[in-house]
């Protein structure tokens, strides 16, 4: 504060109340954080890159705060530019706030095409996995806590979550047979690769 952040060079004091605001987010100061990123967004406006950063720290804020609707307006301007893909930061910070706004079906398609190229993300995994439970998709969502599990090379865990998958569409009336059909493969290829980590020790 004061004299000795006046007398930094511009991209050092960004650096400090980027940090700022992180610090005070951990502690749970929303005021103190809030007032940081406003004199970082005064310091970057100027600078696109480093303003892009500076409204996905702001969307951050935003949820830790439980105002996804906030997050939404920060995030909602980012848009990829001709045959690029969302950033992975960028796609993640949407997911947690359109989950919380309503969009939750949105959030699970993109997050789908993103897996497709990625399957071992176990953060999109479990971003997906929220996103079905918000939509009442309970299978897809105990499965994709699978597969957060499978991604972290923990089979044991994901063994325990695909049965519990397949004991709810045993037990559902309305069962995905599709979905159904997914986890008993998946369960298979699970227990195969549990065969072999036990092995490998």
């Amino acid at each position: 504060q004061g004299a000795t952040a006046a007398a930094m060079p511009p991209a050092q004091q960004a650096g400090v109340y980027y940090a700022a605001v992180l610090g005070a987010m951990g502690l749970r100061e929303f005021e103190q954080a809030q007032r940081w990123l406003e004199r970082l967004q005064a310091l970057v406006r100027g600078d696109a890159r480093a303003a892009y950063q500076t409204r996905m720290l702001g969307a951050e804020l935003a949820l830790a705060m439980a105002n996804p609707r906030r997050a939404s307006e920060l995030l909602a301007a980012e848009t990829p530019e001709a045959g690029q893909t969302v950033t992975r930061p960028l796609l993640f910070l949407r997911a947690r706030a359109w989950t919380q706004t309503g969009q939750a079906r949105e959030v699970a398609e993109q997050l789908q095409v993103w897996l497709a190229s990625r399957p071992r993300d176990a953060q999109a995994w479990q971003l997906l996995s929220a996103a079905y439970a918000a939509q009442g998709q309970t299978l897809r969502a105990v499965r994709s806590e699978a597969e957060v599990h499978a991604a972290r090379l923990d089979y044991a865990a994901a063994r325990d979550r695909l049965r519990a998958a397949q004991e709810l569409a045993r037990q559902g009336p309305n069962v995905d047979h599709i979905e159904a059909s997914i986890i008993d493969t998946r369960s298979r290829e699970i227990e195969s690769l549990l065969r072999e980590q036990a092995l490998e020790r």
